[in-house]
């Protein structure tokens, strides 16, 4: 037995460098400056987002069960009203002149008023008739070539989805919206790991790809801000005033609060993107250099799964 006092042979010199070595790479990355303000931004962002969709679900459950119907404009008292029956204008066929008038003397109305009816076909409301004289202005309508349908009323707390009569959001356009943005979230984590292995220009190439998808997004929901305030002209369960504007109902303000800020924030994000791929043209960003992209990616991917939740609850349900 070697006695207590014997001196402890030395290490091997590599020995030390090896266990370094190895703690080194067994250690996490460290949380830098920057991580921490982006997270720290990601999740007042997340707080904000959380109140706006809160605040859209409280709006929609306290809406009373007959704020909204087929025949009238939102927030219309229904009592008195409940026998009251409307034609749906489909087509005014090949002498709309002739439909007009027909309309007016049955109803008494404006000449606006009836070119109104005629320009939201194939959703024109003739509202507020009798049972008999709904089926006499069909039928006449009938005889004139136009296409027409007596309807009874119904109403709901909410419009619902793919119902032209209430509801004029195209689900169907924001479907292929929305698979773009997810589209842009891909090419986003495609450039991130292009950098992250030191190919600049395919990273310059599937920022680029980004930036064009996000203006694209952004394109498709212009278009249809443009058609719901003034391209199109829509039947008064929708809007008295034929356009759907943030002032006619609390389903049109919460439509454009809640879609409006989210489309600012994909604003910003696309003018950062277009900064960040000029910014990759000259060699800023390498292996080594990379934090501005993955930084900027965390912003766009959070944008990404606000607008699906978005889309769900406000286009979908």
């Amino acid at each position: 037995m070697a006695p207590a006092d014997a001196p402890t042979p030395p290490a091997a010199p590599h020995a030390g460098r090896e266990h370094a070595h190895h703690s080194a790479e067994a250690a996490p990355a460290p949380a830098t400056p920057g991580k921490v303000a982006m997270w720290l931004f990601l999740a007042t962002e997340i707080m904000f987002f959380t109140g706006l969709i809160g605040s859209y679900i409280v709006c929609r459950g306290g809406s009373p069960p007959t704020a909204y119907s087929n025949l009238f404009p939102p927030t219309t008292p229904l009592e008195r009203l409940r026998d009251a029956r409307g034609v749906v204008v489909e087509s005014p066929g090949g002498d709309p002149a002739k439909v007009e008038a027909a309309i007016a003397k049955a109803t008494g109305r404006g000449e606006e008023a009836v070119a109104q009816i005629l320009a939201s076909a194939p959703h024109g409301v003739v509202n507020g008739l009798p049972a008999k004289a709904a089926d006499a202005l069909a039928e006449t309508l009938g005889t004139l070539g136009a296409r027409a349908q007596v309807i009874s009323l119904k109403t709901s707390s909410w419009p619902k989805p793919y119902d032209p009569l209430v509801n004029p959001l195209s689900i169907d356009l924001t479907t292929i919206n929305t698979f773009i943005l997810i589209c842009s979230s891909a090419t986003m984590v495609l450039a991130v790991s292009a950098i992250q292995r030191g190919r600049k220009a395919r990273c310059s190439l599937f920022l680029l790809a980004t930036v064009v998808l996000g203006g694209i997004f952004l394109g498709v929901q212009v278009f249809e801000y443009h058609e719901l305030l003034e391209g199109r002209t829509y039947p008064p369960g929708i809007s008295p005033t034929g356009h759907f504007r943030p002032g006619v109902s609390l389903f049109a303000s919460c439509f454009f609060t809640v879609t409006g800020f989210h489309g600012l924030h994909v604003a910003a994000g696309v003018v950062t993107l277009a900064l960040l791929f000029l910014a990759s043209l000259t060699g800023r960003f390498s292996a080594r250099n990379f934090a501005a992209v993955e930084y900027v990616g965390l912003y766009w991917h959070f944008v990404d799964v606000v607008w699906i939740l978005l889309f769900t609850i406000v286009y979908l349900v």
